[in-house]
């Protein structure tokens, strides 16, 4: 049985924030679009129907499956499969930003997702990446290349295409923004790494960060934001 403590301070963190801001599911019907390593998948399939896609093997050899949900390794073109209204929720975290053709594949989540349904984005903000390059990587080339608009590669995914929240509603009128958060303002100018692993420094940072992720001065530095949208 996997466990969240096994994940690194920071994912730790970022996993268990955008948990508690998509609140408790029971009995749902989800979609993990770009699932990764299932731990989100794992996690709400104790109490769900979980139907997770992700298109690198790597992360399907690794994946957490503790609990039963349906795994299929692919891509956006997978969600052609699925007929009109299939789901009450979709996960999208830390994906479309590697994606070209964004507005095709959030017109295709849209298409699955039932009427009254919540999807779930998670993205990048350049604002808090800048703040990042600058503070936590003193790397203030790649700071000013973000200032200028460039596209970074900073993961083996490749380069973050980075986009503005607001098109999402612009690719796709059915989509109204219902929430929006932020997340990771502060723990990544916390420069003592050791203490990120700590539960009791992890549940302090939490509250803090979770007090602060509706407050729209902090959610503008924050390094991702958490979109919730209903059809």
């Amino acid at each position: 049985m996997h466990n969240i403590t096994e994940l690194r301070g920071w994912e730790r963190l970022l996993k268990r924030m955008i948990w508690a801001q998509l609140g408790e599911l029971k009995g749902k019907t989800i979609l993990d679009f770009g699932s990764g390593e299932g731990i989100t998948a794992n996690h709400f399939a104790k109490d769900n129907h979980v139907v997770a896609i992700e298109p690198w093997d790597e992360m399907l050899n690794n994946r957490w499956k503790d609990y039963e949900y349906r795994q299929i390794r692919g891509d956006a073109s997978i969600l052609a499969e699925f007929e009109e209204n299939t789901f009450d929720v979709i996960l999208c975290h830390n994906v479309l930003e590697y994606i070209d053709d964004k507005e095709s594949v959030v017109n295709e989540l849209y298409r699955v997702l039932k009427p009254g349904g919540m999807l779930s984005i998670v993205k990048h903000n350049r604002a808090g990446r800048i703040m990042q390059a600058a503070v936590m990587l003193d790397d203030t080339e790649k700071a000013n290349e973000l200032l200028d608009g460039k596209n970074i590669a900073t993961s083996k995914f490749g380069a973050i295409k980075d986009y503005e929240d607001k098109v999402i509603s612009e690719w796709n009128t059915g989509l109204k923004c219902v929430d929006s958060f932020g997340i990771r303002t502060f723990w990544d100018l916390q420069q003592n790494q050791e203490k990120h692993d700590l539960e009791e420094w992890q549940e302090k940072m939490m509250q803090l960060e979770m007090r602060v992720s509706q407050m729209d001065e902090y959610r503008k530095i924050a390094f991702f934001h958490h979109l919730l949208f209903t059809k």
